[in-house]
């Protein structure tokens, strides 16, 4: 499968609450564009290990597994970002 570099928290990018603090244990969650089915996401650029869905934030408010996030080639994504406790973020 071919994926591309995610420019939604691509490689080491980090999250913050509303507050400037690290998201620890934030949630992203990955849907198809337009919808509310969820969409995977991937742990390489070989794009064989998905993401869990969501994919929850260490405490400093990075992606687990390196901190890399990549995407299908063939999918068109939205992304929801929230609090540990739900609270929306962003879309």
């Amino acid at each position: 499968m071919a994926v591309y570099l995610s420019p939604f928290g691509g490689v080491g990018a980090q999250f913050f609450d509303n507050t400037g603090n690290p998201l620890a244990g934030g949630k992203i969650y990955s849907y198809a564009a337009g919808t509310n089915t969820p969409q995977a996401t991937y742990t390489t650029y070989l794009g064989n290990v998905a993401h869990s869905n969501p994919i929850i934030l260490d405490a400093a408010g990075r992606t687990p597994a390196g901190g890399e996030t990549w995407l299908d080639v063939t999918q068109v994504y939205k992304f929801v970002l929230q609090t540990s406790t739900n609270v929306l973020i962003s879309t």
